[in-house]
């Protein structure tokens, strides 16, 4: 299976901000939708866009985007888009903001409602779909380089998604300015959920030398510098190495994912943070496929530069306990309701079409026991 890379325009450093009116202007962007959360408000980032735009290009803004992306609000930015006669939207935030500002882009421009897009159906989205242009709050999701956006019917329902070329950003914006407001727990969880699509991208079976390339390189930055970030957010050295790394994770998504996104969307229905979940999902298949594909999982162990004899699982849960995680589905707050019916949700999850070994549900159900608790 091949795979044809995509990438945005990248604008990565401190003050990278400085330059979105002059990028907006190449991109022939009369008048962007810039969709955010309140969260970020208080923050002062939407108050540092409007003064980098003031006088350059007028904007609209639509600051309520849930704490997961859900139909209701990706509905409501539609609504202030067509409102404010817009032709493209800036998402300011993190994986929330942005995969609401892919729905808006392509609602903008296609007929019907989400519901008509997700899943198979991401082949009706056109290449008339409105630019998108991110702003990183966060260094974790990947979606300002991505093809993929997720969004939840209401905000405790499991997600469904759209994946195509067609949302992947115009341009991204890496500024480690925008993410020293980002709480420590937030840098650490982001950061390994950021981790995940590097590896688990890294290790799909669909080939593309090049988005393999930036997959071990995003490991290695994010691995390296998530804990400095972390314990010191002014680190904006620290900060940026995320930012880039949480991108080619991005780009590494578009090769597809594996089990350990199996298991977090399988566990997504509770609320709960979906980067913890991620990795809790990685420690789990790490140790599962440590046999199957040996060659591969040695590789991501050389990019994370571990001493011989330890495995990539096991270094993974102690950087959890370092940065105050929770190392089980119990510590983080899920309940299992039936093992079987998450076992075989995991087992028939679409991630796996591009895993390098497909679990049936007896195996998810022996990775769901050893990150149980």
């Amino acid at each position: 299976m091949n795979f044809a890379l995509q990438l945005p325009r990248l604008v990565a450093g401190a003050g990278a901000l400085a330059t979105l009116a002059d990028e907006l202007s190449h991109l022939g962007i009369a008048k962007p939708l810039v969709v955010t959360d309140a969260g970020l408000v208080r923050a002062g980032h939407l108050d540092r866009v409007k003064h980098v735009l003031a006088g350059e290009l007028p904007f609209a803004v639509f600051a309520d985007v849930p704490e997961n992306p859900t139909f209701q609000g990706a509905d409501e930015a539609l609504r202030c888009y067509r409102k404010d006669g817009c032709d493209a939207v800036i998402a300011l935030g993190g994986g929330s903001v942005i995969d609401t500002a892919k729905f808006v882009a392509v609602l903008a421009t296609h007929p019907g409602a989400i519901i008509d897009y997700l899943g198979p159906q991401s082949d009706k989205i056109s290449a008339q779909t409105a630019p998108v242009v991110v702003i990183s709050t966060t260094a974790g999701t990947g979606s300002d380089a991505s093809p993929d956006a997720g969004i939840h019917p209401d905000a405790v329902t499991m997600s469904s998604g759209i994946t195509t070329r067609y949302i992947v950003p115009k341009l991204a914006v890496c500024d480690p300015e925008l993410t020293r407001s980002l709480p420590p727990r937030l840098t650490a969880a982001t950061g390994l959920d950021a981790l995940s699509h590097c590896v688990e991208g890294y290790l799909s079976e669909t080939v593309n030398p090049l988005a393999d390339v930036l997959a071990l390189d995003g490991m290695r930055r994010v691995w390296t510098n998530v804990e400095k970030a972390t314990r010191n957010g002014d680190d904006l050295d620290a900060r940026l190495q995320m930012l880039i790394g949480s991108f080619e994770g991005g780009v590494a998504i578009g090769k597809g994912l594996g089990p350990a996104h199996a298991i977090a969307i399988g566990c997504g229905d509770q609320g709960l943070h979906h980067g913890v979940l991620s990795a809790l999902g990685l420690v789990a298949s790490l140790a599962f496929l440590r046999d199957k594909v040996p060659a591969k999982i040695k590789d991501v162990e050389r990019a994370l530069d571990l001493p011989d004899g330890v495995a990539a699982h096991e270094a993974l849960r102690a950087m959890m306990q370092r940065l105050s995680l929770p190392t089980t589905l119990r510590q983080l707050g899920y309940t299992l309701n039936s093992m079987e019916a998450l076992s075989e949700s995991c087992a028939s999850s679409h991630f796996n079409f591009t895993s390098p070994y497909k679990p049936n549900a007896t195996e998810f159900k022996s990775m769901v026991d050893s990150i149980l608790g």
